[in-house]
């Protein structure tokens, strides 16, 4: 599994890369009102000069109103807008300097409101890009990367992980871009002015800068300690909302409140320690920035009296450099902002790199006969080996059940069967091809699931029966709900098969949402029926209704059933008896009676129990 603190911005860079690449025309866009804008921000302040000179040079003296410039392009360029601006007459000046004022604000408004349209257009199309393909990586993921990975923190990085990246990289990226191009502007017109003291400005920024840089580390250590955080208090909260029932049901709404606001205070003194870093940065730019201004005031203020620079062009360089203080301090915000997204980049592409350990095979499965051999089949989880050497075949048409005691490896073996996890050693074959030769999707949908956890969506019965289908069939949904002993009840309620059953199925009793779960499993109309533990959670009212459902399902099918409570797999052609890993022995529930092996003391312990 990719660690994301090896991830640097360079890395994150070519990875995000590929959902920028389809937004070239957004992009362009863009950029140039972001450029528009820029100019119009400058030019506001470039014609300093000239309103300087009309408004003091006095009515009577207009005529002769050409400001004082430098030489070089600063000369020229004062000469255009003067030549623009300046009129002989006093009015005329006055009246087209408010004129061109108020276009360049009209400009500097309209072209910030484009590009912020633009830009949320584009950042919220990179992020959806972005949003869809980790969750289609997830979704492909083998099983193992559930087991290893909170639920919580598979939520958190979709919502939050992902949001975080939108605002603090790529949202920071257009900011970047659009205060940087004022920036530039800014520059050349300071260097117009004078080198010299442009450089002695840039130059006490640049020790700034320095200082700032030594946070950013700091800052995204920081950033990736929050986003742990905030996926701490999300796992909190929806293993809360899921298990609310037991939460309830036990009392222990204090032990859960404690642990999710311990959990938030933990954000919150993350949050401060970032904040106490971040606060800095501007506190340590604007005292650059004044320091700078200052000593530009001191070394202008010497050069004007020596006659190296005209007051308007010190008056006009001083407005410059105050405006470029705050595209500066925006700029280095920013990047300190953009830690964080570094960090939450780092947790988005460490998982879109997680490559999953089930890969699909190329064959079609759909034309082969639902036989199925396992052979010298070994497992093992982390350090436990939970399978060792198991053998066994399921003919078509066979209802074979798997039983044993807690812990056994029947459950492990029906996860291997749905290609879930492959075996360590050993094969699993269809019709006697392997099933890692197959193709995922069309070996699986040979396969019809019902498990004693029943997933249901907070939708109509329907589309939880067709669950996949967009085009339900009816006459299918009817039929399989009637298989299932479904139907009755289904109809019972008062909006029939279009009822909404809550979240979870919740509206429905437990022995209902089995039904239904079984009616789901029969529309897809499988050739292998597999039963994992179906009626162990239900009442004995719920269960001999979801049996007798199962039984008739079962007519004239090939299915594997794992069993906890032995009475509801007596009538299978087969039972397979695992016992610590291994294939102790099978047969018939007869036969293995008769034996008196472990499926004769299991039997015995749990009749005991009953009388």
């Amino acid at each position: 599994m990719p660690d994301p603190s090896d991830y640097t911005a360079r890395n994150l860079a070519t990875k995000i890369f590929p959902f920028v690449r389809p937004f070239g025309k957004l992009i362009f866009f863009s950029t140039v009102a972001n450029l528009l804008f820029s100019a119009a921000n400058a030019l506001v302040l470039a014609i300093v000069e000239p309103v300087f000179s009309t408004l003091f040079g006095g009515p009577t003296s207009v005529t002769s109103q050409v400001p004082e410039v430098a030489s070089g392009m600063k000369a020229r360029f004062d000469e255009v807008v003067s030549s623009i601006l300046v009129a002989p007459d006093y009015y005329d000046s006055i009246r087209n300097i408010s004129l061109v004022i108020f276009g360049l604000f009209v400009v500097r408004g309209l072209t910030k409101y484009i590009g912020n349209i633009i830009s949320t257009r584009l950042e919220e199309g990179i992020m959806k890009r972005i949003r869809d393909s980790l969750f289609v990586h997830i979704t492909s993921q083998s099983m193992d990367f559930f087991t290893r990975r909170k639920t919580g923190d598979v939520i958190s990085l979709l919502t939050n992980d992902v949001g975080v990246l939108n605002h603090a990289t790529v949202n920071s990226v257009t900011t970047l871009w659009r205060e940087a191009t004022t920036l530039i502007i800014y520059l050349v017109l300071l260097l117009m002015i004078s080198a010299k003291l442009m450089l002695i400005s840039v130059g006490i920024a640049l020790v700034g800068l320095v200082l700032i840089r030594s946070f950013t580390k700091m800052l995204r250590t920081y950033g990736s300690r929050l986003q742990a955080a905030q996926a701490d208090y999300t796992s909190t909260l929806q293993e809360t909302v899921l298990g609310i029932r037991v939460v309830k049901g036990m009392g222990v709404e204090p032990h859960v409140i404690k642990r999710f606001t311990d959990q938030t205070a933990g954000y919150v003194q993350r949050a401060l320690r970032n904040t106490r870093v971040m606060g800095l940065i501007p506190v340590v730019n604007d005292t650059f920035g004044i320091l700078a201004l200052v000593s530009v005031f001191y070394v202008g203020g010497m050069e004007r009296a020596t006659g190296a620079i005209t007051p308007s062009n010190l008056v006009t360089f001083l407005f410059l450099l105050f405006g470029l203080m705050q595209p500066i301090s925006v700029i280095v915000n920013t990047i300190a902002q953009m830690q964080r997204g570094i960090a939450a980049g780092a947790n988005v592409a460490s998982v879109l790199d997680e490559v999953p350990l089930i890969t699909s095979g190329s064959l079609d499965a759909s034309p082969l006969t639902p036989e199925i051999r396992i052979r010298n089949v070994n497992f093992t989880y982390g350090a436990h080996q939970v399978l060792k050497d198991v053998s066994f075949t399921i003919h078509k048409g066979e209802t074979v059940a798997l039983v044993g005691s807690s812990g056994s490896g029947k459950s492990t073996m029906l996860d291997l069967l749905l290609r879930f996890y492959d075996p360590g050693s050993g094969s699993i074959e269809l019709d006697g091809t392997d099933i890692r030769m197959l193709d995922v999707r069309s070996y699986r949908h040979l396969f019809g699931v019902v498990s004693q956890e029943t997933i249901l969506f907070n939708d109509s019965v329907r589309n939880n029966i067709s669950l996949g289908d967009a085009n339900a069939d009816e006459s299918r949904v009817r039929q399989s709900a009637s298989i299932a002993h479904a139907h009755d009840f289904i109809s019972a309620m008062p909006e029939g098969y279009e009822t909404i059953i809550g979240d979870r199925g919740m509206r429905l009793s437990g022995g209902q949402r089995q039904r239904v779960a079984i009616a789901r499993a029969l529309y897809r109309e499988p050739q292998i029926l597999l039963f994992d533990e179906a009626t162990s959670a239900l009442d004995t009212e719920s269960e001999r209704l979801v049996q007798d459902a199962i039984d008739d399902v079962l007519k004239n099918r090939t299915a594997v059933i794992v069993a906890h409570r032995l009475s509801t797999i007596v009538n299978a052609d087969r039972i397979v008896v695992f016992d610590d890993g291994r294939i102790a022995e099978e047969g018939t529930h007869t036969e293995l009676l008769a034996r008196g092996g472990v499926y004769g003391r299991l039997h015995a312990l749990q009749f005991a129990s009953t009388t």
